[in-house]
C-alpha cells in the first residue's frame, strides 16, 4: 500500500509537470494556441511562421527551468545530508557565490581562456569558485560543533567574494557591467538551442548516477560512523556528493545566473510527500525522484508566474516569494522540534 502511494505520488508530479511544460509553451507577451502548439510539436507547419520561432525560444526556456530547478534542488538535497543540516543549500553555504566570482572573472576580469572558449571559460571557473568554497566549508565543519554556525560562515564567505565582485567592478568597462548585473538577476531564457541539447544527455547521465548515492545518503543521515559499519566508503561517497553539487550548481549558475531558494526549499517541500515509514528511514530512493520533479514544478512555475507579468520582475524576485516562507516555516518547525 505504501509502495503503491508512492508511486502515485510520483505519477501525480510528473503528469503535473509535463502539463504545466505544455502550458508554458502558451504563456508570454504573445498568447498561442495550444492547436497551434501541438502542430509544431509534432513537426507540423503553422499559419504563422513567426509561432516556430516563439516556440522554440520558449522551449529552450521551458527545458532549461525543468533543468536547472531539478539541479539544484537535488543539489540542497544532498547538501542538506552532507552537513547535516535542513537549512543547507548551493546558495545559503556560498556556493553559488563562489561561481558568481568565478563568472566575473570571466566577464568583468577577462580571464578567458580564448576567444574560442568563452563558455568553457565560465564553466571552468565556475566550476572551481563552487569547488573552492566547498572546500573551505569541509575544513571549517571539522571545527565546528553547532551546524548552524557553518550557516554563518558560508554567510560570511558570500560577502567576502562579493566584495571581491565589487573590486571587479573598477577594471571593467559599462558594457561587461550592465552584462554581469543582467546575469545576476537569474533568467533561463538566455540559453541556446545548441547548448541545451548538449546539457540533456548531461543532465541525464547525472541523475542516473544518483542512483549509485541513494544507499550511501541512507547512511550518512544516521552518521558517518554508522555509515562506516555498513561498509560505506565515506571519504569517497563525500568526494562524489563534492563532484555532483558543484557540477550541477556550477552549470546552472553559469547559464542562468544565481537563482534563490530553489535549492534550499524544494527538499524541504519534498519532505512533506513522504510517508511516515520513510521519514523513519530516510529513504532516498523515494526522495530524489520527488525532490527532481518537485525542483523542476517549482523553478517552471516561478518562470510562468514571472512571463504572465510581462517579464517585469527579476525571477530571484519571484522565487525568494516563493522560497523565503517556506524557510521561514522551516526555521520555526526546527524551533519547535528543538524546544520539545
Amino acid at each position: 500500500m505504501k509502495l503503491k502511494n508512492d508511486i502515485l505520488i510520483l505519477l501525480f508530479f510528473s503528469i503535473f509537470l509535463v502539463v504545466l511544460g505544455v502550458f508554458s509553451l502558451r504563456v508570454g507577451t504573445v498568447n498561442i494556441d495550444f492547436s497551434d502548439i501541438l502542430k509544431l510539436l509534432k513537426g507540423n507547419s503553422v499559419d504563422s511562421p513567426s509561432f516556430s520561432y516563439i516556440i522554440e525560444a520558449r522551449l529552450n526556456r521551458t527545458l532549461m527551468a525543468v533543468l536547472g530547478g531539478s539541479a539544484l534542488a537535488v543539489s540542497g538535497l544532498i547538501l542538506q545530508v552532507f552537513f547535516r543540516n535542513p537549512l543547507a543549500g548551493p546558495g545559503v553555504l556560498g556556493i553559488s557565490s563562489g561561481v558568481t566570482l568565478g563568472v566575473a572573472l570571466v566577464v568583468l576580469g577577462g580571464f578567458t581562456l580564448s576567444t574560442f572558449l568563452a563558455d568553457v571559460s565560465l564553466i571552468i571557473f565556475g566550476l572551481f569558485g563552487a569547488l573552492l568554497i566547498l572546500f573551505i566549508l569541509m575544513i571549517v565543519s571539522k571545527y565546528i560543533i553547532h551546524s548552524v554556525t557553518l550557516l554563518i560562515v558560508g554567510l560570511m564567505l558570500s560577502y567576502f567574494t562579493s566584495a571581491l565582485v565589487n573590486a571587479l567592478y573598477h577594471w571593467s568597462d559599462l558594457e561587461q557591467t550592465r552584462q554581469f548585473i543582467v546575469w545576476g538577476l537569474g533568467s533561463f531564457s538566455a540559453v541556446k538551442t545548441e547548448v541545451i541539447k548538449f546539457m540533456i544527455p548531461f543532465f541525464i547521465l547525472v541523475y542516473i548516477s544518483l542512483i549509485f548515492l541513494i544507499k550511501p545518503l541512507n547512511a550518512l543521515v544516521l552518521g558517518e560512523h554508522y555509515a562506516k559499519s555498513m561498509g560505506i566508503n565515506v571519504k569517497h561517497t563525500k568526494a562524489i556528493i563534492i563532484i555532483i553539487t558543484s557540477v550541477l550548481t556550477s552549470v546552472v549558475t553559469v547559464y542562468c545566473g544565481p537563482i534563490a531558494f530553489i535549492g534550499i526549499a524544494v527538499p524541504q517541500i519534498s519532505r512533506q510527500f513522504i510517508n511516515k515509514s520513510n521519514k523513519l528511514t530516510q529513504s532516498f530512493q523515494l526522495k530524489i525522484p520527488i525532490t527532481l520533479l518537485l525542483g523542476a514544478i517549482f523553478a517552471l512555475l516561478s518562470d510562468i508566474i514571472l512571463r504572465g507579468g510581462g517579464n517585469t520582475l527579476p525571477l530571484n524576485t519571484v522565487t525568494s516569494l516563493i522560497g523565503a516562507p517556506i524557510i521561514i516555516w522551516t526555521i520555526i518547525k526546527m524551533n519547535r522540534a528543538v524546544s520539545h
